[in-house]
């Protein structure tokens, strides 16, 4: 009502080389942006930014996680969420949150959003 969403972004590489160097293909990594623990993916379709935590249990994607037909696969229940939309492939359990990427000659950077409110950003 008081606030509108306003996405900021981080660098997380210093070039797409840099992270094609740093993310093996497939394989679910752990990284930290701004307070928040998330995945991170290289995949034949491209990078893929999601909660580390399993929407179904909340247990860490990194610890095994994996690429499966475009989907995340949790390691622990192998439930799988479609790495576009971030919807639950099979069970109808909670949709995960996908964090937008964003390539550019200064870097790779991932977007979070924040809502901006009368007093800044919160």
């Amino acid at each position: 009502m008081f606030g509108r969403k306003e996405t900021q972004w981080y660098l997380l590489f210093s070039s797409e080389q840099k992270a094609i160097e740093n993310l093996p293909e497939n394989k679910v990594i752990e990284i930290e942006v701004a307070g928040k623990e998330l995945s991170i993916l290289r995949h034949a379709a491209g990078y893929f930014v999601t909660n580390n935590k399993c929407p179904h249990q909340g247990l860490p994607l990194s610890r095994g996680g994996f690429c499966e037909n475009g989907n995340i696969v949790c390691p622990f229940h192998r439930y799988s969420w479609d790495l576009k939309t971030g919807r639950e492939t099979r069970r109808n359990e909670a949709n995960m949150e996908i964090y937008p990427i964003k390539i550019t000659d200064e870097g790779f950077f991932i977007g979070i959003e924040r809502k901006r409110g009368l007093f800044g950003i919160w």
